[in-house]
């Protein structure tokens, strides 16, 4: 019976002995918009038979979902489980032992010049102390003094110089401890008491060198895609940078890894004036209730693009919702060079493309909103461009000229880029008369409203500009508008955009008149609104 509990324990021993702890090193990620795919491998000795292997720098962010495990042939996974591990006070993650070990080896090169450097700066003074008291000795030869200063002056630059080099050396590895140190504070925010590991039960027909292989999908990770648009002219091409603004807060380090961006389409809008149909109804009182709702409709009509209004004024935008995946919705990018992402707070821009585009260069202005005149590229057969929307820094004849943003829902065949305000065109608009054309006729009344618009062309060569604006529309069959005079513009009746498009010379100047007329019962009292 003793040798049988014995034998039990030994047995009891032995299976406790086969838990084996590693570490994986993350070898790839592919980083979504939202979200990230990670995969890392290690190697694992295994007996023949079961073994348990224990994972224990996992990030404590990740999906339990969606862990995926590789083996190799020979090897059967019977069990997968789950765990977190608890780490005490004070107590370092396994990523912050290697980080510290590290910093030790370096701290203890500096520490070493730092002796030598000390030990020629002592040697530096004693030869300044005894130089001292032989050239105020009376009795020391003249010969000899001049030995004295030779070595003097030898010596001491061979140990300036060595100083010097030794210092330099020590920069060096005191960089290094900053930059550990660094990656310490950086770590903490992210770190949890609470880790994850992972328990594999793995079977094995004999004795195997394993490499173990682990993928998961960890939350606090993304990117951001932005640009840069640069033009040298408006007879040159457009180029277009692709850039992803990386991130991940999972607490646990990317070094040298094979990186993929994937991405699918979002959609929102640009950020230039928006022009939305102007209608006209009859007049209700004051009701709270009725405001709120006009001031919805309004915030709204605002996310419209002022392009997309001359066809689809009174659709809402709409946000198309895309998964990644491998289909036509998804874009995936395969770096070309090994990348290292901290996890940390601040994000880490990485070059996705760069291409050159042919582009149509034209002036935009919506006076109604803004006087303000854009310089716009009209890209065509954008749709293979693989836009996504986002954030676009802009740089024109080698100047930054400010941020626009590139929008991805665009349903028009050119695509819009917006380059920045062009201070040097002026641009106004006048109301001339206010109701002055007043009619009554019978039980009818009928207004006249007249309008200029003023141009100068301040720049040192000839332009296209695109003017919008607008005529109000009419939901109500007592009330009729009637465009009196559109000065050679380009009205649709649908949306009520009036839309000119002059060549203006240098240092020119242009003027527009349009006008209308409303008609409505005299009794009726009317409102604009935008919705």
């Amino acid at each position: 019976m003793k040798h049988f509990v014995i034998l039990l324990i030994f047995c009891a021993s032995v299976f406790k002995a086969q838990e084996i702890k590693k570490e994986i090193d993350v070898k790839q990620a592919t980083v979504f918009l939202q979200g990230a795919k990670v995969f890392g491998s290690t190697n694992v000795s295994l007996q023949k038979g079961k073994n348990m292997v224990r994972i224990t720098n996992l990030p404590n962010d990740l999906d339990e979902n969606t862990y995926k495990i590789n083996l190799e042939k020979n090897t059967t996974l019977l069990s997968i489980t789950p765990q977190t591990a608890v780490l005490k006070n004070g107590e370092m993650s396994e990523s912050d032992k290697k980080l510290d070990i590290e910093k030790k080896k370096i701290q203890r090169q500096a520490d070493l010049l730092s002796i030598k450097i000390n030990t020629l700066e002592g040697e530096k003074k004693i030869i300044n102390d005894n130089l001292k008291i032989s050239t105020n000795d009376r009795e020391t030869p003249q010969k000899q003094l001049i030995k004295l200063t030779e070595f003097y002056r030898k010596r001491m630059l061979e140990i300036d110089n060595e100083v010097f080099l030794l210092n330099e050396q020590k920069s060096n590895f005191d960089e290094g401890v900053a930059k550990i140190n660094q990656t310490f504070a950086e770590n903490q925010p992210h770190q949890s008491a609470n880790t994850k590991e992972l328990l594999l039960e793995i079977l094995a027909e004999n004795e195997i060198n394993l490499n173990l292989g682990i993928s998961y999908i960890v939350a606090n990770a993304g990117w951001i895609p932005t640009y840069d648009l640069r033009a040298e002219s408006v007879k040159n091409p457009l180029e277009i940078v692709y850039k992803g603004k990386i991130y991940q807060k999972t607490g646990q380090n990317w070094n040298n890894i094979k990186l993929f961006v994937s991405t699918y389409r979002p959609s929102y809008n640009q950020n230039r004036p928006i022009l939305s149909p102007l209608y006209v109804a009859e007049y209700s009182p004051y009701n709270a209730q009725a405001e709120t709702q006009d001031y919805k409709l309004k915030e709204s009509a605002a996310k419209m693009n002022s392009y997309q209004m001359r066809d689809e004024a009174a659709k809402p935008s709409q946000i198309p919702v895309a998964t990644v995946s491998e289909s036509q919705m998804n874009i995936l990018y395969e770096l070309k060079y090994s990348q290292n992402i901290i996890s940390q707070e601040k994000e880490q821009y990485v070059i996705l493309d760069k291409k050159q585009v042919d582009a149509t260069y034209k002036y935009h202005t919506v006076p109604k909103l803004s006087n303000q005149v854009f310089l716009m590229a009209f890209v065509k057969n954008w749709q293979n461009l693989n836009l996504i929307s986002g954030e676009a820094n802009i740089y024109f004849e080698d100047n930054y000229i400010g941020k626009t943003t590139i929008m991805s829902n665009y349903i028009k065949d050119e695509f819009p880029i917006s380059l920045g305000v062009d201070e040097r065109i002026v641009v106004k608009r006048t109301k001339l008369e206010d109701k002055t054309s007043q009619k009554t006729y019978n039980s009818n009344k009928s207004e006249t409203e007249k309008y200029q618009i003023d141009i100068r062309n301040n720049t040192k060569e000839s332009i296209n500009l695109e003017i919008l604006d607008q005529l109000p529309i009419s939901e109500n069959s007592k009330i009729s508008v009637k465009a009196t005079d559109i000065n050679g513009g380009n009205y649709d009746d649908k949306t009520g955009s009036l839309l000119w498009n002059r060549t203006v010379s240098s240092g020119g100047s242009e003027k527009i008149n349009f006008s209308y007329e409303i008609k409505y019962p005299k009794d009726l009292q009317i409102q604009y609104y935008s919705r």
